[in-house]
């Protein structure tokens, strides 16, 4: 997020010298995005989502990687970016999540797998007390075996 974050900054301190942009107006374009925030709606409704709390009352993030949308018509850095800003919310106490995987129509590549874990820093990591997938793919199944032996 630092690099894309210094590079937009860049980018705007070219456009406008007078005032330096800050992490809060680099997370607003992210969101607002060229599609008027129809991108980030659809993100915080149908892919990463709170869905109550767990037994513990720890709040459940559900993550319905089923509802990803086609890498072809969505830029997938944008995606990575609103799902951060939503686990934003979240990674300051313990919290649960739900990974739905079954039925994907469209699923990422493993660059762009390896490029989200590596972008999630300890602060997100930490705090995460279960993880439950549901109806896990063959996809899926792989993915947490090599991640487990990474991690």
């Amino acid at each position: 997020m630092d690099e894309q974050f210094e590079h937009w900054r860049r980018q705007e301190q070219a456009r406008d010298s007078t005032q330096r942009p800050t992490y809060a107006d680099f997370k607003q374009a992210v969101m607002q995005g060229d599609d008027g925030g129809r991108l980030l709606n659809y993100v915080n409704s149908s892919v990463i989502f709170q869905a109550g709390v767990d037994f513990e009352s720890k709040p459940m993030v559900v993550f319905c990687a089923c509802n990803l949308p086609d890498p072809r018509t969505v830029d997938y850095d944008r995606l990575l970016n609103l799902i951060i800003f939503r686990l934003d919310e979240f990674v300051e106490s313990d919290y649960t999540v739900v990974l739905l995987t079954s039925g994907a129509a469209h699923s990422p590549g493993w660059h762009w797998m390896s490029k989200a874990y590596r972008r999630l820093d300890r602060r997100y990591r930490k705090h995460v007390k279960s993880v439950y997938v549901v109806h896990p793919s063959m996809w899926s199944k792989l993915l947490f075996q090599v991640l487990g032996r990474v991690v």
